[in-house]
């Protein structure tokens, strides 16, 4: 793909994006996207303050590599010299982007006037972005929901139209509200809607679990890219068959149940290079769960799986799911991650 960015403009460039996620897109977990095609990666979500203190925990959650770029790093906050110091650090840190969280839904962040419940404010948008964008040399992006509630279309627009003219590099949009949370379905009409005023590229995000899905998200929406979510979790083919059908409309063929489990094995190993056995084990439980979804047995290997304490014990359940088969008809993919 290039450069990461229009170094003139700092806007971002790539076109397939991995979605930041909390408790999902740790460093093991983006060296195993990168394999299959991730054009940019993100870490999982962090808190402003927490980076400008220097938490560890936090900064745990950011560790990185030299193999793990093009890297954006996703911050939530409200205060704008709060935002843009974070901003300052993440780059120190080895950012490539930043991106500012303007969509998590949850309670306890919203309740703190941060993630989604800034899309009640397009002001204050401005605010945090007008300090953030001047403070660093790499591309600031947004990544937002279409709205707060229904009905919400001139805020969440006029937060895309404040971005835009405070310069920001590109803005993803999540098609859903903050009320519906993950339920529904990704609305195809409001992130064009979103398209149709941005001066920035838009990626679109939501629904995405197939090739087709992000043909068709593009063609309904004009969007630019596309950021894959949940539907990668467990088949990281998906960046692969996205970028393939992008291309040349044709589909992989799918991996074989020996093949995911190979890479259930790989990403295991990843884990315990990088965190060591005992950690190793705790993290790969809901790996262990995104992979199995779908397969005869996947509640047995589930429950067995949250158990797991050695990797003698993983690399039998491994052994297990790898001469499984995957029910409802053959189905060679979960149907939601």
């Amino acid at each position: 793909m290039g450069e990461i960015v229009d170094v003139k403009h700092r806007t971002l460039k790539q076109k397939i994006l991995q979605s930041p996620m909390a408790g999902c897109t740790d460093l093991a977990y983006r060296k195993i996207a990168r394999r299959f095609g991730c054009q940019i990666a993100f870490t999982e979500m962090v808190k402003d303050r927490p980076v400008v203190e220097r938490n560890r925990k936090t900064f745990e959650m950011l560790q990185t590599a030299e193999w793990d770029h093009p890297l954006g790093m996703q911050v939530v906050g409200r205060e704008p010299a709060l935002m843009a110091e974070a901003a300052r650090i993440l780059e120190e840190l080895g950012a490539d982007v930043i991106d500012v969280n303007l969509g998590c839904p949850v309670p306890k962040v919203v309740n703190q006037g941060c993630g989604a419940a800034l899309l009640k404010e397009p002001a204050q948008v401005g605010r945090i972005l007008e300090a953030m964008i001047p403070a660093v040399k790499v591309p600031v992006t947004i990544k937002m929901r279409t709205g707060f509630d229904e009905g919400d279309d001139g805020r969440f627009l006029e937060v895309v139209r404040v971005a835009g003219a405070c310069g920001v590099g590109a803005i993803t949009v999540h098609g859903r509200t903050q009320k519906q949370m993950y339920r529904g379905f990704s609305n195809h009409d409001a992130i064009r809607a979103v398209k149709e005023v941005a001066t920035a590229p838009v990626i679109g995000n939501g629904d995405i679990r197939t090739g087709a899905d992000a043909k068709r998200m593009i063609e309904d929406t004009g969007c630019d890219g596309v950021m894959l979510a949940r539907g990668a979790l467990g088949y990281p083919w998906l960046y692969r068959e996205v970028e393939q059908y992008l291309a040349t409309g044709s589909v992989p063929p799918p991996p074989t149940v020996p093949e995911r489990a190979e890479v259930l094995r790989e990403h295991f190993r990843v884990q315990r290079e990088l965190y060591g056995d005992a950690m190793a084990c705790r993290t790969i439980r809901r790996v262990l769960h995104w992979f199995v979804k779908g397969a005869a047995g996947s509640a047995s290997l589930r429950e067995r799986g949250n158990r797991v304490e050695s990797p003698e014990q993983f690399e039998a359940l491994v052994d297990e799911f790898a001469g499984s088969h995957y029910e409802e008809s053959g189905l060679e993919r979960p149907l939601r991650a």
